[in-house]
């Protein structure tokens, strides 16, 4: 009884964002005229959030340089930090920093626009004067966050990969040639499409959590609060469980591909 329970608020919060995504994704394939607003919030999320990211990237990479280095210098293999640096930032490190921030900055500043939108009945208004709200106020808002989160991930890995660089330059005396030149070794195009792919899936997470908590938003300045709490809490923890899911599937898929290459294209 009292795991049915905790779980049946889960259950309830995953029930009503599914309906909220199906519903966006139906609104947004079956009207027209989104593309300037979409663009507009692109333009805004990543001028919001550019700074951020190139200031975490930075120092991301440089933390994950010093602790690689540390551990490959136990086995004289420092050459090689450039090419597991860059592999685990843009397969792991790269999404995950940046849809935090997402999550920290865009998607609470979101849910508090929509919720005081929805307490002070400036939605209902909206409704009211026969406009679908969900095209007006969610679409460009729920796209933006998204296709923002690619455009901040390719900066934001290339920032990394610099901050990665001068440290060890500066701190081990690696050269940037010899860095550089042991990417390829570690980091494939697979590598990059696992970066993208994931980045993907945490931008559809933050922009569908934080529009759905401040769009339901209930109860005045106090409910609005807690739709912006709720919306950082659920971000982060799909997040950390897309995460582990989507890390299985894609080395799933990556397996199998090899497996059909080794059995029917290797002699093509």
């Amino acid at each position: 009884m009292f795991i049915m329970k905790t779980l049946h608020p889960i259950f309830h919060e995953l029930g009503g964002i599914v309906l909220f995504y199906l519903n966006v994704f139906k609104t947004a394939f079956n009207t027209k005229g989104n593309l300037s607003a979409i663009i507009e919030q692109i333009a805004f999320v990543s001028y919001r959030s550019l700074s951020t990211v190139l200031f975490a990237g930075l120092f991301v990479g440089a933390i994950i340089a010093l602790q690689f280095n540390t551990m490959l210098a136990q086995y004289d293999a420092s050459v090689y930090v450039g090419g597991l640096n860059t592999s685990v930032i843009i397969r792991e490190v790269g999404p995950l920093i940046i849809s935090f921030l997402l999550a920290g900055k865009i998607g609470a500043f979101t849910a508090a626009e929509l919720g005081t939108m929805r307490v002070t009945e400036q939605i209902d208004a909206i409704e009211c004067l026969g406009t679908n709200p969900i095209q007006y106020l969610i679409i460009p808002r729920f796209f933006g966050i998204v296709f923002s989160s690619l455009l901040l991930l390719g900066l934001g890995l290339i920032i990394s990969i610099i901050g990665a660089i001068i440290t060890s330059m500066f701190f081990y005396g690696i050269n940037p040639l010899q860095f550089v030149s042991t990417i390829p070794k570690f980091t494939s195009e697979w590598t990059i499409c696992c970066g993208a792919f994931k980045s993907l899936i945490y931008g559809l997470i933050v922009a569908g959590v934080a529009c759905f908590k401040g769009f339901t938003a209930t109860g005045g300045a106090k409910g609005v609060g807690k739709a912006v709490t709720q919306a950082a809490v659920f971000t982060n923890l799909y997040i950390v469980i897309a995460n582990y899911f989507s890390t299985n599937f894609l080395e799933a898929i990556h397996q199998w591909s090899m497996a059909f290459y080794s059995l029917y294209l290797k002699d093509f």
